[in-house]
């Protein structure tokens, strides 16, 4: 009989600073049983600008229905998808923030810590530690190449296998560059990273040496990007890829992946994404 998944929405962090937004997406099979150990989860860290309310942790769901139907569904332990607290964004079209509201009041470097907690959470609960993909759209990717050991001090992040960021933003200066003629751009940075002395940093491609980061210990790192990607420039995945490719073991361990259509067709379509995990999931099995 084939088995089915239930989802949960679960609360990662209930402390004092903690937001209605520190929640997190399971999907589990429902096996006899339990789930073997011997295969891998995929957690997910959306994007939309570190602010936009309207993509959120659900924005995974239609990639894991192309997964679960698909040939490789026997290598999935589980699938989540991780939401954080979002910065200001009053100007919403149809759900403006406010500044009562905890939740969407956030900079940097509080959506990288809310996305930590998730990752002990599920640890906790799932021991994910070198059982799980870690993949990253946006600024998701961004946050997936920030991570790392210390944010913490008292506990280690669970590593990850592989680590994936599809059209991520990896150094800020000269993002803000590219679109300079675009206001916008530079108003989302500012947004989320109000202190401009932090930004290099912040940023995956220039941020100094000596921290021990999740991606770089990844058996498999990849970078993905469309060409018709019509928000984040190139230069963005050729930076970062620069950056990887700088590691130790670089060749064995560091590849691109080619994805295609627009910024949010990459999620909204489901099999864009899920082809990039399938693709990821194979690169690991043979390096």
């Amino acid at each position: 009989m084939t088995s089915t998944l239930s989802h949960r929405l679960e609360t990662y962090s209930r402390g004092i600073d903690a937001t209605k937004l520190n929640t997190v997406d399971v999907w589990t099979p429902d096996t006899p049983g339990g789930i073997a150990e011997s295969k891998l989860w995929v957690i997910y860290i959306h994007g939309g600008a570190w602010r936009d309310p309207e993509v959120d942790s659900k924005s995974f769901a239609p990639a894991i229905n192309v997964l679960w139907s698909s040939s490789s569904r026997d290598s999935f332990a589980g699938f989540a998808s991780i939401n954080y607290s979002l910065s200001p964004y009053p100007s919403h079209k149809t759900i403006p923030s406010t500044p009562d509201d905890a939740s969407r009041n956030v900079h940097h470097a509080r959506h990288v810590t809310d996305v930590a907690h998730g990752l002990h959470y599920l640890q906790d609960r799932y021991k994910i530690h070198n059982r799980y993909i870690l993949v990253g759209h946006s600024a998701g990717a961004t946050m997936a190449f920030q991570l790392y050991q210390g944010l913490f001090s008292e506990t280690p992040l669970p590593q990850p296998i592989s680590v994936l960021g599809i059209a991520g933003i990896y150094y800020f200066e000269a993002f803000v560059e590219a679109h300079s003629s675009i206001p916008v751009y530079k108003e989302i940075m500012d947004n989320a990273f109000p202190d401009q002395t932090l930004w290099r940093e912040a940023s995956p491609y220039s941020s100094r040496p000596g921290k021990e980061t999740l991606w770089e210990h990844a058996e498999v790192i990849v970078i993905s990007r469309s060409e018709d990607d019509e928000l984040v420039e190139k230069e963005q995945a050729s930076l970062m890829l620069e950056r990887a490719r700088s590691i130790p073991h670089a060749p064995e361990k560091v590849f691109f992946l080619q994805a295609s259509g627009l910024h949010d067709e990459i999620w909204s379509s489901g099999d864009i994404l899920a082809s990039l995990v399938v693709k990821t999931l194979s690169l690991h099995k043979t390096s």
